[in-house]
């Protein structure tokens, strides 16, 4: 079967201009050959139409569509014009939805279509030049002015829009602007500007006016990298345009609906051809449908054309057109998908010479066409060259896909057997996989036969590419070479990639040997051990100097070099587990670089590249299988390294640190023997934190704890719960002993507690480093069993350790001496356990001391927060009803007194934490009599502050009472209140109760709160209406009464003065219901209303009856006032005139002599419509009356007079047979 038997082939040959569209014929015929989508046309409506409707402009925008070469995007555009422009063209649309949707703007556009081609006009020169080519062809004329004779361009535009509405009044104008991309390309950066701002302010003009604008370009323009430099410029103009994409799916649609239909039956006999392939290709079952829809084109085709990026002016449907006219009359194999693939483009490329004046394009064309002559020429198997050179075809191809033609980027096997539905004829079996190996093999031999040049396998993820740059196969060199090495080489880089591994940045010990200085975790004991890792056999080591703790040996795994094992404690040696794959890495490894040394300087990088990635290989083999790729020998015996571990591996151990602890486990019995006195560390140890271990630990003792300190200090058994306590610490106890026994005056030096080993002081009694076993003697310092003395003349007492956070780490280790402390001030501190109040006994007996010194620290610590918040009180407002709360005469004195207290107590309790720092208690007898005195003020102010803050709220209230006209009775109350209150504050410093002096106030304070809310109370009630008066006045401002004179205040002849006044009553009458005496507790005004004792306003008792009243006499005064007026006869002669609606609607009124009921606006314009030609003549009431008043004392005669001659002012150059004098207050003559 042909391919022309199963598709109908409607080619696109030829290239659509927008122009086009301008002939009638020509935009009917664009119109029937446009196909879309359901789902192309909702996009469509919901992003494009909705922006160029005219019915309802909210916001509308300019559009912007975005389609690649090829696409239909100047198709589709000439189809939108040309419906916008004829609503006949409706018909011919061939999606009902789209057709549904375009009927809003069907016929409602005048159109301009503009290609800009190659030119170096400004943007606004060219849409402004044709739009005035388009408008003298309408017989319209404008005239644009030059761009530097104006500040915008958007008044210019709306003047535009004005001249074009003077003949289209009821229609929109449409820009349709095509190739906007090509044109700004070829733009200079400050072109680009000017350009993209008068885009903008198109979009801008959109919004509020008729005018729409479109413009089509090839790719995103407000994202697009090619404009970066102008960003700021497209960023502004981004939120005025919608931009419209037609993705891959659309275009895919076109094709399969336009270029390739297919009946039912075409499809099913594509279906069960297909159908024998699916278990081939990825997806293909899945996807079949789509497959069927776009054959013989592969649905990867079209994606990854569009990704071509560096070819202009390339067409896809035209292109698809060709390769389908190209072999319909073809015969589609039963043996073969017969699908066509990205691959056939490259064609097209190469023999495209036009292209080859880009560099990249002419770069890989020149590369792949050296390729398709090796192969041609040399490829070995026959039967596969086709197939090579087709995926030599589709590498060059996706090379031009990838934005940068050196991106290490391209296609897996797996990619090339599924987007290209490659097959091979006569394959023994039809299986996925087999087909996959077979192209793996094609690659490979295509990469042999051209002995590694231009293309590149990325072993990291699998995908070949073409590399331009590739002309040397370094692979083959580089396994030349492998071929050649010897053991002791392969050794040497075994070591460096363990080396690697290790993660060091360690130096060899000794030059030229692998020795390194080495530390290991003691396990059991968190400690670190010093000792040497060696790369190599012991025959082969240098001697290392200081000896260590311990060996650690990597033995060279190739070439089985013999060695001795003297089963030393302190040897431990691994030995690599045999690995083949793992070998000819590292094989190629070794190459590599052996390579990157013979190398010319340009060449040494790729090498050194290649070998990066087999070191990668090599570093990941060891990473992952770091719990089992070596043995361990120690003392003759070899094991797995799980087996060494056993339950303490974890998953998440690094390779150096599963090697550390293998080791540390071996040799754990040898540690202890070697260091018996050695604690168990509560937290690691390690070389890099010894030194902030030990810190932290210093610290600890100046009250800088944390966990790390904690766990350093409970290692030595020198923590009870929280507390510092040496009683239970071997530790500390040899060294108490020690000082016991010591004579008066008498010391222990440093030489008399350590011996110097080659690179450290140890201890004599416990083998333990001088670094961290200050910490034992700063406890006993802390614990006022010791002093301290450093070289530096600081001697460490138990009332001085917070000096250690600033004293040098190196200092504290290398101390001169210790000895013991002296005695204790015991009368002293008698007296001041009497002043705070605590029992004597507590500091009297020796064995209640802890305790005593707990209670002291809380005392102190109170009492130093109150003589804080004391001072901080004096030294703000102190005071209460605008008087101070302690005299001035007192107040230096009291923040004396206060500061003392602030001093001596505010780091009691850091300085005597411990009952041994008491002994540096030194204050005499009278400095601790002095010091009772003192904080007798603190308790002074603070009972004053316990006043101030009870009694504050009341004070504050009557404050506020003070300001208000309450009369002179009320006035006298309030005096008498702060008169007693005045006397109650006074008292406190005798009484020192602030709380029982504040009841005693407030008690005075509340008697006038509740006489003043009484009369408050009955004050509101007379100025607001409750709930029963506020529901009446919302009744008559709702009535009808009061809505018909709303209404008929419009009628000119009717006083409007007492509606205002109405008005002005109903606004005047305040509704609160909500207040009750208790709200009144804590404000002195209704918090619901705000309502003001003594504010003006009348009172609502009697008020609505008034307005009522006044309401009902105002309607009957208007009702006579319109009857008198329309009664008269000049005025009904008028009547003739009205429709016969309006004559019945006088008519009734005039028999019944009442206003309607409801009045509409159709009985006031009746009565307007009659009163139509009198003049009415509205007198101010104030004007008038200020003229009579100077007409002074008259007989009746010349008063008559006088005010005739008055009207008649009002009244002059009027024809007084249709002129109504109107008098109203309020009103401008």
């Amino acid at each position: 079967m042909k391919y022309s038997e199963l598709i109908n082939f409607n080619p696109i040959d030829s290239v659509l201009q927008i122009n086009e569209a301008d002939d009638k014929a020509k935009a009917i015929s664009h119109i029937k050959s446009y196909v879309m989508s359901d789902d192309m046309a909702e996009k469509l409506e919901r992003s494009m139409i909705n922006e160029l409707q005219l019915d309802e402009v909210i916001d509308n925008k300019g559009v912007i569509l975005v389609g690649n070469y090829g696409t239909g995007k100047t198709h589709l555009m000439s189809v939108i014009s040309a419906v916008a422009e004829d609503s006949q063209n409706l018909q011919y649309l061939q999606n009902t939805k789209f057709a549904k949707d375009m009927e809003c703007i069907a016929g409602r556009f005048e159109v301009v279509r503009i290609e800009i081609g190659a030119t170096t006009m400004p943007l606004r020169e060219i849409i402004f030049n044709e739009v005035k080519r388009d408008f003298e062809k309408r017989g319209l004329s404008f005239s644009f002015p030059e761009a530097d004779a104006i500040i915008n361009n958007k008044e210019v535009l709306a003047e535009m829009m004005e001249i074009f509405s003077s003949k289209y009044p009821d229609k929109g104008y449409l820009i349709v602007v095509d190739e906007f991309l090509d044109y700004l390309g070829g733009r200079r950066e400050q072109e680009i500007k000017l350009d993209l701002g008068f885009m903008r302010e198109l979009g801008e003009i959109v919004k509020r006016s008729r005018i729409r604008v479109i413009f089509g370009m090839q790719e995103k323009l407000f994202e697009n990298p090619s404009f970066a430099l102008v960003s700021m410029t497209l960023n502004r103009g981004k939120d005025r345009f919608e931009q419209v994409i037609i993705r891959k799916e659309d275009t895919a649609y076109v094709v399969s609906e336009r270029i390739l239909k297919k009946t039912p039956e075409q499809k099913a006999k594509i279906r069960e051809h297909l159908q024998k392939f699916c278990s081939l290709y990825t997806n293909m079952s899945e996807q079949l449908e789509e497959y069927v829809e776009l054959f013989p084109i592969h649905p990867a085709y079209i994606d990854v054309f569009n990704k071509i990026y560096i070819i202009e002016n390339r067409h896809i449907l035209k292109n698809i057109s060709e390769i389908i006219q190209n072999i319909l009359d073809d015969t589609v194999s039963e043996d073969a998908p017969g699908i066509i693939s990205f691959d056939s483009y490259w064609v097209f490329i190469k023999e495209n010479f036009g292209y080859r004046t880009d560099a990249n394009i002419k770069e890989v064309v020149e590369k792949s066409g050296l390729l398709e002559d090796i192969v041609n020429r040399s490829f070995p198997k026959k039967l596969y060259k086709p197939l090579a050179i087709q995926i030599i075809h589709a590498l060059s191809v996706h090379r031009l896909t990838t934005g940068d033609i050196s991106i290490r980027s391209g296609l897996t096997s797996e990619n090339l057997r599924d987007d290209l539905c490659l097959y091979l004829r006569g394959m023994p079996e039809i299986d996925s996989e087999f087909l996959q190996s077979i192209i793996q093999q094609v690659v490979k031999d295509i990469m042999t036969t051209v002995s590694g040049q231009f293309i590149e396998h990325n072993a990291e993820n699998g995908q070949y590419y073409l590399d331009t740059k590739k002309d040397i196969d370094y692979d083959e060199k580089i396994t030349q070479k492998a071929a050649i090495l010897d053991d002791s080489t392969l050794n040497r880089y075994f070591f460096d990639v363990v080396y690697y591994c290790l993660d060091w940045s360690i130096s060899e010990y000794v030059t030229n040997f692998k020795i390194y200085e080495h530390t290991l975790n003691w396990d059991s004991h968190n400690i670190f051990r010093r000792g040497y890792l060696f790369m190599g056999i012991p025959e082969q080591r240098s001697t290392a100097h200081p000896p260590e703790d311990y060996y650690i040996y990597i033995l060279p795994p190739y070439g089985n070099e013999p060695y001795t094992d003297d089963k030393k404690d302190d040897e431990v040696f691994f030995d690599f587990k045999h690995n083949e794959d793992f070998k000819n890495d590292l094989k190629l490894y070794a190459a590599a670089l052996s390579m990157k040394e013979l190398a010319e300087e340009k060449n040494k990088e790729t090498y050194q590249n290649k070998a990066n990635i087999y070191k990668k290989k090599l570093t990941g083999y060891l990473s992952k299988n770091r719990s089992n790729c070596f043995e361990v020998i120690y003392k003759g015996a070899r094991k797995q390294l799980v087996e060494v571990l056993k339950g303490k591996y974890n998953k998440d151990l690094t390779f150096q640190e599963i090697i550390d602890m293998v080791a540390s486990t071996c040799m754990d019995n040898y540690f202890t023997t070697k260091y018996p006195n050695m604690p168990v560390f509560k937290t690691k140890i390690t070389i890099k934190n010894q030194a902030d271990t030990i810190r932290a630990g210093i610290d600890h003792f100046a009250g800088r704890t944390n966990q790390q300190s904690k766990d350093l200090l409970e290692s030595f058994n020198l923590l009870d719960g929280d507390k510092i306590n040496v009683n239970k610490s071997k530790y500390a106890s040899y060294f108490i002993n020690q000082l016991s026994k010591l004579p008066p005056k008498g010391v222990i030096n440093f030489n008399d507690i350590y011996r110097e080993t080659f690179n450290e002081y140890l201890d004599k009694q416990f083998d333990i480093g001088y670094g961290i076993l200050p910490i034992v003697l700063i406890a006993l310092a802390h614990s006022g069993h010791a002093v301290i003395a450093l070289k530096n003349d600081i001697v460490l007492t138990a009332s001085n350790l917070d000096v250690l956070p600033r004293t040098n780490a190196q200092d504290i280790h290398e101390f001169k001496y210790i000895s013991k402390p002296k005695d204790i001030a015991l009368a002293e501190l008698i007296r001041l356990f009497e002043i705070l109040d605590i029992p004597k006994g507590l500091i009297n007996n020796p064995n209640e001391r802890e305790k005593g010194l707990e209670e002291l620290a809380k005392k102190t610590t109170d009492l130093a927060k109150k003589a804080v918040q004391a001072s901080a009180r004096l030294n703000a407002e102190f005071e209460l009803w605008g008087e101070p709360l302690i005299g001035d005469h007192i107040l230096s004195d009291y923040k004396q007194s206060i500061r003392s207290v602030i001093d001596e107590f505010s780091n009691f309790g850091n300085r005597y934490n411990t009952v041994a720092k008491l002994n540096n208690f030194n204050l005499s007898m009278a400095q601790v009599e002095k010091l009772g005195k003192d904080i007798e003020v603190v308790h002074i102010v603070t009972e004053y502050d316990k006043f101030k803050n009870e009694c504050a709220i009341n004070v504050g209230y009557v404050m506020n009472l003070e300001l208000l006209d309450l009369g002179a009775d009320f006035k006298s109350k309030i005096e008498i209140a702060k008169s007693k209150f005045r006397e109650i504050r006074d008292n406190i410093e005798r009484d020192k109760n602030g709380e029982s002096a504040a009841a005693d106030a407030n008690r005075e304070l509340t008697l006038v709160k509740e006489a003043y809310i009484d009369i408050y109370f009955a004050e509101h009630q007379k100025k607001r209406l409750g709930i029963n008066d506020a529901k009446r006045k919302g009744d008559i401002i709702g009535s009808l009464k009061l809505s018909n004179l709303k209404r008929l205040r419009v009628i000119d002849i009717l006083s409007t003065a007492k509606l205002g006044e109405i008005e002005n009553m109903l606004a005047g009458l305040k509704v609160c219901y909500e207040l009750t005496p208790a709200m009144l507790k804590s404000s002195h005004i209704c918090p619901k209303c705000g309502f003001m004792f003594g504010e003006s306003g009348p009172v609502v008792t009697g008020q609505l009856d008034n307005i009522e009243d006044r309401i009902d006499s105002l309607i009957t005064e208007w009702t006579n006032t319109l009857l008198n007026t329309i009664s008269d006869p000049l005025v009904l002669k008028e009547k003739q005139y009205l429709k016969p609606e309006q004559k019945k609607i006088i008519d009734n009124f005039l028999q019944s002599k009442e206003l309607p009921k409801t009045i509409d606006n159709f009985f006031i314009s009746s009565i307007n419509a009659l009163l139509h030609g009198f003049e009415p003549v509205v007198i101010n009431t104030e004007d008038l009356m200020e003229k009579i008043d100077k007409i002074g004392p008259s007989d009746m005669e010349t008063f008559k007079n006088k005010l005739m001659n008055i009207i008649s002012a009002y009244t002059k150059g009027k024809d007084k047979s249709k002129l109504r004098i109107v008098v109203k207050r309020g009103v401008t003559r």
